[in-house]
């Protein structure tokens, strides 16, 4: 692949639904859906989903069931994606268009993982989970994020595995998601 050059991506998106946000899920995959005709979005939400809100939710997408922590509904959504790439994003996010070609342009590797700079951070562990891009085989090789514990330390421990595993963090600016 050529640095620098925008890239033909195999994406899609995985929504984070925590608190079972059905207006919010909504709200973003009708921001989705219009700006990415044809291209697919999942949704995983938390364990506290009853049988009646994973019912509405499928209305809008496919959904599966996490637990409670932000990086549970990751590993969900990670287990569940289709296609290659995929950029996480919260419920509630409305979507800009063209991203896939923002973030293309930076990767040169499937080992290549990508997150917007938001509020002056600049580093993968501070940074925001909204709008984080990465390949399914590098997450899968990677592993599943640690699902107890504080959120940034458990950023930091799947990053170190990333490292190991020949990853590379990419801090892309100027790509916020909403």
């Amino acid at each position: 692949m050529k640095l620098y050059k925008i890239k033909k991506l195999n994406f899609g998106f995985i929504i984070l639904c925590s608190d079972r946000a059905v207006k919010l899920l909504q709200s973003t995959a009708y921001s989705i859906k219009n700006r990415y005709v044809g291209i697919p979005y999942i949704c995983a939400t938390d364990n506290g989903a009853k049988k009646c809100d994973i019912k509405e939710m499928q209305e809008i997408c496919p959904t599966f069931k996490g637990k409670n922590t932000f990086s549970s509904l990751i590993n969900v959504g990670f287990k569940n994606a289709v296609p290659d790439w995929n950029f996480v994003v919260f419920a509630g996010s409305t979507v800009r268009s063209k991203l896939d070609d923002k973030f293309s342009i930076f990767i040169d590797s499937n080992k290549d993982i990508l997150f917007p700079i938001a509020e002056q951070k600049y580093d993968f562990i501070n940074g925001t989970l909204n709008g984080i891009l990465i390949h399914k085989e590098t997450f899968k090789e990677v592993g599943n994020i640690e699902e107890d514990g504080n959120l940034d330390f458990v950023k930091t421990i799947w990053c170190c595995k990333a490292i190991e595993k020949g990853c590379r963090f990419k801090a892309v600016s100027n790509t916020k998601i909403c």
